[in-house]
């Protein structure tokens, strides 16, 4: 079986407070990209995970966790051979780790049928990542509140990306701890009947990451130089993207930037439609 795992940027995101648990209720606006890793699984005995690219291997890796935790739920004494083939930058906001483990999750579920609902699917998605549950739905954009499992679907907005890696991580332990959250929260005055690319695209922590990372306030500048129709953070970052009405327009700009910053990573990309994993997904 093979499966595709998109990438998503945070159109926008707000951190509206600490909660006891120890994570943060959000909410962000999520949008998958067609930015994809690879996932190929195959029944075996036991499980074995092969990494092409940059990624851990092993329990350190998600893919194995998520497939080490579904087996164990649905009592399957058989197990899986999993090769991740990685082409999402990590610690870059762009939710790759995640979505290789929503990809494992939702292979098994149709490798070992009929095992678990897809209420426990979610259930054990969550407690793999807060991004999780947003990669196992079918949506293309949604909304997410609470620590960002609670989804509602959304509008998605035609438009190319032009998506922006720098050559430098940033831990998203880090930028939690160093968050400067504040008491007074002005709603955001965003709903699916007025969102437009002329609205600020907000990331609470894009003053954190600029003040650390200057070179990104730059690049932003940039890609707002390259006609960009909006810019913006992904998460806790590293990754930037400028929005653009055509892919023509995406690329010129590529070219434009890459001039100025060598040592980056670009990727020229569109909105992802669940439909592409089903031409792509399939089982021999």
């Amino acid at each position: 079986m093979k499966l595709l795992a998109p990438a998503k940027l945070n159109l926008f995101l707000r951190v509206l407070r600490r909660r006891a648990d120890g994570y943060h209720d959000l909410e962000t606006l999520f949008q998958k990209i067609s930015l994809c890793d690879e996932v190929h699984l195959e029944k075996a005995s036991g499980i074995t995970l092969e990494v092409e690219g940059e990624a851990p291997s092993g329990r350190e890796n998600l893919c194995f966790l998520a497939a080490e935790r579904y087996l164990s739920r649905a009592a399957i004494e058989a197990g899986v051979f999993i090769r991740l083939v990685k082409r999402i930058p990590s610690g870059t906001g762009l939710g790759g780790a995640s979505s290789d483990a929503a990809a494992v999750l939702k292979g098994l579920a149709r490798l070992y049928p009929g095992h678990l609902p897809e209420s426990e699917l979610f259930e054990m998605g969550r407690s793999l990542g807060a991004d999780v549950p947003f990669f196992l739905s079918s949506y293309s954009t949604a909304l997410g509140k609470g620590i960002g499992e609670k989804l509602t679907p959304w509008p998605t907005l035609p438009a190319w990306y032009l998506v922006v890696v720098p050559p430098f991580r940033i831990s998203t332990a880090w930028a939690y701890q160093n968050l400067r959250l504040t008491k007074e929260r002005s709603p955001l005055n965003y709903g699916p009947e007025n969102f437009s690319w002329g609205k600020k695209l907000v990331n609470d922590f894009k003053r954190l990451v600029f003040e650390k990372y200057p070179e990104l306030e730059e690049l932003e500048g940039a890609l707002r130089e390259a006609r960009a129709l909006n810019a913006g953070l992904s998460g806790s970052g590293s990754a930037l993207f400028g929005v653009f009405e055509t892919e023509r327009e995406a690329r010129r700009a590529k070219e434009a930037l890459i001039k100025r910053f060598p040592a980056y990573q670009f990727f020229v990309v569109t909105n992802y439609s669940p439909e592409e994993e089903k031409l792509c997904s399939s089982i021999t």
